[in-house]
């Protein structure tokens, strides 16, 4: 993954699969994670993980957090 400043995308947060679902379910949940530019510092939230990433999107934040 490539930020739009040139710089590498480093995945910083994994969302977790819901708890209320099966097992098998869990399985095949699309992800989303997290991440932030090694070059500028950029986060972008909510970015496809399980399945490759189809385009950037600035959408909403896993969980707060102030590390980043």
């Amino acid at each position: 993954m490539i930020c739009k400043c040139g710089g590498i995308l480093d995945v910083i947060r994994i969302e977790e699969p819901p708890k209320s679902l099966s097992n098998h379910k869990k399985l095949i949940y699309n992800r989303v994670c997290d991440v932030q530019c090694l070059k500028c510092g950029k986060v972008y939230y909510s970015q496809p993980y399980d399945f490759g990433m189809r385009s950037l999107n600035s959408v909403r934040q896993i969980e707060k957090n102030n590390n980043y």
